[in-house]
């Protein structure tokens, strides 16, 4: 992943072109705003979080859908149900491995557990996004719950920037695929492959019967 865009950021430097990517390596040129790490850095959070998140997103929706044939059956009937949709799906079956990382700004208790100052925290979105105390009958998969925070674009000053884009590709996308094939199914379980961040699905394998023209 690295070394390739490693190597793709080094063809833009020989050869840029009217391209962000060119444009972040013409700041970087400048000394003091990108260094290099920070470049490649950025260039690789800007591919996962524009590409693979909604990618994800799109996969795990499906995957819902079709293992709950009445939903599906409801969504086909009404795509005003898909916003509902979407969100139970970042709430219920999150593509996040892990969470977010904070820091504590002042000593603190969280039932019973001492943080000291300092200390770096990994808060685990998925099991945020499953509290009972919140979510009631949190494993339940229930596009029709009453409206809750949904923390899985983040919160306040670390809120997702491409949060409403990702939402409304996601049901585009997804509304796109049912119209397209009124008969999709699962043909099996997906696959998935390690990654230090994503629930990375690899396959999802479906059976497609496009609709035909009359």
């Amino acid at each position: 992943g690295f070394d390739l865009l490693t190597q793709i950021i080094e063809e833009r430097r020989r050869s840029p072109g009217d391209d962000m990517l060119s444009g972040l390596i013409h700041a970087q040129e400048q000394g003091d705003k990108l260094t290099s790490l920070e470049l490649l850095s950025l260039v690789a959070g800007l591919v996962t979080a524009g590409s693979e998140t909604t990618v994800h997103l799109v996969a795990f929706a499906v995957l819902e859908l079709l293992r709950h044939p009445e939903v599906l059956a409801r969504v086909r009937a009404d795509a005003d149900l898909l916003p509902g949709v979407m969100e139970e799906v970042l709430r219920h079956d999150n593509f996040g491995a892990l969470g977010t990382t904070r820091y504590a700004l002042e000593d603190v208790e969280i039932r019973g557990q001492a943080i000291p100052k300092g200390d770096m925290l990994m808060l685990l979105l998925g099991s945020a996004m499953h509290d009972e105390e919140v979510w009631p009958d949190a494993e339940r998969f229930d596009i029709d719950r009453e409206a809750a925070p949904n923390v899985s674009f983040g919160r306040g000053a670390h809120f997702c920037l491409g949060a409403h884009l990702a939402r409304a590709e996601g049901r585009m996308a997804v509304q796109s695929l049912l119209t397209r094939y009124p008969d999709l199914a699962l043909a099996g379980e997906p696959t998935f492959r390690p990654h230090p961040l994503l629930r990375h699905m690899t396959t999802l394998p479906v059976r497609l019967r496009a609709r035909t023209k009359a």
